[in-house]
Order: C-alpha cells, then structure tokens, then sequence
C-alpha cells in the first residue's frame, strides 16, 4: 500500500515538473519573443514618429506656402535639376519618383543606405514646394523602412527579423502620414510581403505605428477630420448602386495606373539624361499650369475638402492623373498615394448626383476605393476607410473595396498577363461559385 502511494507521488511530481517545463518552454516560445518585438516595436516607433511626423509637417507648410504662391510653380524646372543632381551624386536612380527605394524597402532588402532618409525628405519637398503633384507615402514608407533597417543592423537581427522590422517601419511611417495607424500597420504586411500575411508581426506593427502616431502628435501634427459615411439604409437598391460604385472606382484606378506605369517609359524612350529628364517635366507641368490652373499642383488637400462639399467637374480627375504622371514620370519624388485620394474624391463628387446619394458619402468611397485599387491593397483601404470614415458603413465599405479590388485586377492581367495571387484567388473564387 505504502508503495503505490510513493508511485503515485512520484506520478504528481514527474507531472508538475513536466507542466513546469512546458510552462517555461512555452514562455521562451512566444512570450519572451513578443516582449522582444514589443521592445523594438516601441524603440522603433520613436525615431519613425519624430522624423515622419516632423516631415509631414514641413511638407504640409511647403504645401500651404506653394499654394499662396503660384510662381513657384516656375521654380519646378530648376528642382528637377537638382533632385537629379542628388541623385546622381548618390549613385541613385530618380527615374521614377515614385518608386523611390522600391527594389530595397519592398523586398526588405539588407544594406538599405541611411543616407536615403535626407535624400528622400529633400526630393519630397522640393516636388511639393514647386508645385509637382505627388504624394508623400512614398517618403514616409522609404523611411521607416531604412530606420528600421538600421536598427536591424544596430542589434543584428537576423534576415527574418530584419524584414519583419521593415514591415514595422513601413507601416509606422505610412500611419503618421496619413494618421491612420492600423491601416497603417496592415499596409505594411500587404505591401511588403504581397499576400503571406504575417500574423505574428501583427501586434509590434500596430504597437510600433501607435507609438509613432502618439510621438508625431506631441510634436505638433494635427490630423484631418473627415465626414461620417452615412448612405441611408441598407436595401437592395444600394447593394446595386454601391456595386456600380466599386466597378467605376475599379476602371478608374486601372485608369490611374496606365498613366502612371506608362509616363516613366515615354520619358526614359525619348530621353536619357536625368537632368533633361527633370527639366522636361518641370516646363511640362508649368504648361499644364497655364492650361488648367492651380487646383492641381502639389499634395491637392484643399481641393479633396471641397469635393467633399459639393459636386465637382468630371475633368477634375483626369487632370489630376495627367499633372501626376508628367511629374512622378519624370525625376519628382513624393508618391501615388495623395493623387489617388484625389482622383478618387473628385471622381466619387462627380458622379453622386447620378446615383442619387450625397456627394461626401459617394467622394469618401471615390477617395479610399481608387486608391485601393491603383496600390492593390483591400484590407488597407478598408481599415483606412473605417479609420477616416467611422464603422457606421462598414458592409459598404467593403463591398466596394473587394469589388474596386477586383476590377483591378484586369490590369495586372492586361499588363502582365498574370494575375497578383491574391487576386487570382479571388477571381477563382468567383468562378468556382
């Protein structure tokens, strides 16, 4: 008897040192590293909120300035010249501003130069104070993904660590740009890793664009406010019209992105020089300028608002992309991301009267569905729809980001011949169904 009760403690013992064991492997597993990336994440946050948030800044003042200013606008030519001169000294190719960094930041590439953060923060600028009509992403991404991959380097992270970081830093620096920090946080995932959804950087993704939102906001940034989406009740009849919606923003965006694809080949057919280049595009704007006006050049905000508040021209958004793709096609630096924004809230404000639902509603949709189909990233636009616009809608939102998503998809067919996977999926899916 005294014999079985000695096994049976010894059972309980062997057992809890077991449970003990697996408590402290399952801690090193996944506990210590999440404290780990949370370190980074928040170590990370920091530098990204500061020179991010300082960027958008000084790009919002240039902006607001230029736009006091028109004759700037005659300026351009000679900052083509000098953001080729930057870029050449570098060792760097300007040709298309805005893929600035694309080989390096997009397949989280090692040895991504440092000195890349001043270089793109300049050449932003300086498209933006003359008047170029570009983005800002594109800056905001380039650095945080050179920030991280310079902390990577500072505590020798491995490869996957170190992409995993640029996810991170890609989407810190596209939230404080857009103050939009889970899109932001996605974004990074989606334009990095193009479909291998990496959960496990889900959570220092967030924390890191949290933080760096929180930092650019202590240093002055001030974010921009937008209408709720409101379109009544949900019926039939709405399911149809936000369909065509998400079908017309899809064509738009393929749009978009014809121009913009196709600008960078024309220049680089006709001429080889980079400076040329730059000047070239810069006289091109100023005509452009003179033919069309102001509303046009530089970031565009003010001109986004006003779509908001009443219904717009419908040559609004094809102005837009012809100023964009003379300048991004040429040497200018900023990114697709603002012009989108506004070819899709001037598109959206054109054509709400013919759906019959109100124009900021309609312009909302415009403004987050054509950038989500020109940069092919649904789970973005749809976060960041929700972010700007409230939850109010959300079955809307998504309905027209999937179909806005799918539509787009023609283009990489028609270009390429071959579907992006995920979209391949989704069309798949269709069928099959």
């Amino acid at each position: 008897m005294l014999g079985r009760i000695e096994a049976v403690n010894r059972l309980k013992r062997v057992i809890v040192v077991n449970e003990k064991r697996t408590l402290i492997q399952s801690i090193k597993k996944y506990i210590v590293p999440l404290i780990r990336w949370i370190g980074l994440s928040l170590f990370m946050g920091i530098p990204v909120g500061i020179i991010v948030g300082f960027f958008k800044q000084v790009l919002s003042l240039a902006n607001q300035y230029r736009a006091d200013h028109p004759w700037l606008i005659y300026g351009l030519p000679f900052a083509g010249i000098l953001i080729s001169y930057l870029y050449v000294k570098a060792g760097r190719n300007a040709y298309t501003g805005e893929n600035l960094l694309k080989s390096e930041v997009m397949q989280a590439s090692k040895d991504i130069p440092i000195y890349m953060v001043p270089l793109v923060f300049f050449g932003s600028l300086l498209t933006t104070f003359f008047g170029g009509s570009a983005g800002k992403e594109a800056a905001g991404i380039a650095m945080g993904g050179t920030l991280a991959d310079a902390i990577a380097h500072r505590f020798k992270l491995s490869e996957e660590e170190q992409r995993t970081l640029v996810v991170i830093g890609v989407g810190s620096g596209f939230g404080v740009l857009y103050d939009v920090p889970l899109a932001g946080a996605i974004l990074g995932m989606e334009l990095v890793l193009k479909g291998k959804f990496h959960y496990e950087a889900l959570v220092p993704a967030f924390v890191s664009s949290v933080v760096a939102n929180k930092v650019a906001y202590l240093l002055g940034d001030q974010a921009i406010v937008y209408p709720a989406l409101d379109l009544g009740g949900f019926s039939l009849l709405l399911i149809v019209k936000l369909i065509g919606l998400g079908i017309l923003f899809g064509v738009v965006s393929i749009l978009f992105n014809i121009a913009l694809d196709g600008a960078p080949k024309v220049y680089s057919r006709l001429i080889k020089n980079p400076v040329v280049k730059g000047i070239v595009g810069g006289c091109l704007t100023i005509v452009l300028f003179w033919i069309a006006g102001d509303n046009y050049n530089g970031l565009g905000q003010s001109f986004i608002a006003k779509s908001f508040e009443e219904s717009v021209s419908l040559m609004e958004w094809i102005w837009k992309i012809i100023f964009t793709a003379v300048a991004l096609g040429s040497v200018f630096q900023g990114g697709r991301g603002n012009p989108t924004f506004f070819v899709g809230a001037t598109f959206g404000s054109a054509i709400a009267p013919y759906f019959n639902l109100s124009i900021p509603s309609v312009a909302a949709l415009g403004m987050i569905g054509v950038f989500c189909g020109a940069a092919s990233l649904p789970l973005t636009g749809i976060v960041m729809a929700i972010e700007y616009f409230g939850a109010n809608e959300v079955m809307a939102i998504i309905l027209v980001m999937t179909i806005t998503y799918m539509i787009s998809g023609f283009y990489d067919l028609f270009s390429t011949n071959k579907l992006a996977k995920g979209k391949k999926e989704l069309f798949e899916a269709q069928i099959k169904s």
